[in-house]
């Protein structure tokens, strides 16, 4: 499609357009085809990263390039800078050669949409709103707002207020599908299930609780909440999963100081009738023990240090409570905390309440089932994304 003479118009008149910087020096292009993700905000890499995983599931090699307009250094690992100025846009193609372009959510930067436009790389506008047009309509000549929105083959709203906006802004109507955020969720832990077989009969009728990525510092919280829920239920059993396997001999130490019959899994390949605490120092994937237990602490949240997502275990079945120090899963616990799908409790002193109220299946259930409605929603629309953006790709090698 060739640009229109309403955008040809804008860009001729932006003043300055190069906005020269210094190129960033590229990876080496992986074989296979790429696919462009341009991201507005640092939130938005962890559901490029779900995006990435989905269009692998069938082993093609199809790889997500992630940039960020505002990059920092603490960005290197998922996301490169973005290419700013003709010349390192047209020399950032080159060497990616992407088959598409992803525009999340952001700003409509004209320049760098019509460098894609040039080469002809199909794009699609993700997560969209009408977020950012007002503010740029008045410096626009007349057309370029409609023009520039044409631009995306498809444009996937957040909501039906923003698919009317965004109509009314200019984008073709037939091009405007409501499908909600495109969000991020945690990839299903493996387990071997001969062994979660023989684990759960071991533990029988027992109630259970996890917790998940435990640090040393956590031992004796741990082992206060445990004494507090077993009043309720006196065969309790807590397992725990040490953030650092070299960690388990210590945790099991300290536990053992404060009377609890505690066992290691090198040692009891499955908790005996009489084991209050059961330490993994093996490296099963924890996948195994979300499976296990209807209850999930995340470790390293009361203290700090860092957390497992908690989405691992919620995708599992497994319903969670974690302290107030979630990062780097903050947006997720967020998500969980509004639908009501998790237990946030804010000192240790609330963790073995919280653990004994959770003790009741029907709430587990309860928590359980609205933790699954969250993350299966957002897996749904990253799966519609993932599905056009393949039947698409099948066109362009046609």
């Amino acid at each position: 499609m060739a640009r229109s003479l309403a955008i040809a118009a804008y860009l001729a008149g932006l003043g300055a357009p190069e906005r020269p910087l210094n190129p960033a020096k590229q990876p080496p292009r992986p074989t296979g085809t790429i696919i462009w993700a341009r991201c507005s905000q640092a939130d938005q890499l962890t559901a490029v990263d779900t995006l990435r995983r989905k269009l692998s599931e069938d082993g093609d090699p199809i790889h997500v390039i992630a940039t960020m307009r505002d990059w920092d250094q603490e960005l290197a690992g998922s996301a490169l800078p973005e290419p700013q100025g003709k010349e390192n846009i047209r020399a950032f193609i080159a060497h990616w050669r992407p088959a598409m372009a992803v525009w999340i959510k952001g700003d409509l930067d004209p320049i760098l949409l019509a460098e894609m436009r040039s080469v002809d790389i199909p794009a699609i506008l993700v997560d969209a709103t009408s977020d950012g047009l007002d503010h740029v309509a008045g410096t626009w000549v007349p057309g370029a707002m409609r023009s520039l929105l044409s631009e995306f083959e498809a444009v996937l709203a957040l909501d039906s207020h923003a698919a009317e906006r965004l109509i009314r802004a200019g984008t073709p109507e037939d091009a405007v599908l409501i499908t909600g955020p495109m969000e991020d969720c945690a990839p299903t832990l493996p387990c071997n299930e001969a062994e979660r077989n023989d684990v759960a009969r071991a533990i029988g009728t027992r109630p259970v609780w996890l917790a998940a990525a435990t640090q040393l510092e956590e031992s004796d919280d741990l082992c206060k909440a445990h004494q507090f829920a077993s009043r309720r239920a006196h065969r309790l059993l807590l397992i725990v999963v040490p953030k650092h396997q070299v960690m388990a001999i210590a945790i099991a130490e300290e536990m053992q100081l404060r009377g609890l019959n505690v066992a290691l899994r090198s040692q009891e390949p499955k908790p005996s009738d009489i084991t209050q605490i059961y330490v993994v120092d093996t490296e099963e994937e924890l996948g195994l023990w979300y499976r296990i237990a209807p209850i999930t602490y995340m470790g390293g949240t009361l203290h700090g240090g860092g957390c497992r997502d908690p989405f691992e275990a919620t995708a599992l079945g497994s319903a969670v409570l974690y302290g107030p120090q979630v990062a780097p899963f903050q947006r997720h616990a967020a998500r969980l905390n509004a639908a009501g799908a998790s237990r946030l409790i804010r000192s240790a002193a609330d963790l073995g309440p919280t653990v004994e109220t959770l003790l009741s299946a029907d709430k587990t259930a309860e928590i359980a089932h609205a933790a699954w409605d969250v993350t299966s929603r957002g897996a749904s629309v990253t799966n519609r994304i993932a599905a056009f953006i393949l039947l698409r790709l099948e066109e362009l090698v046609q």
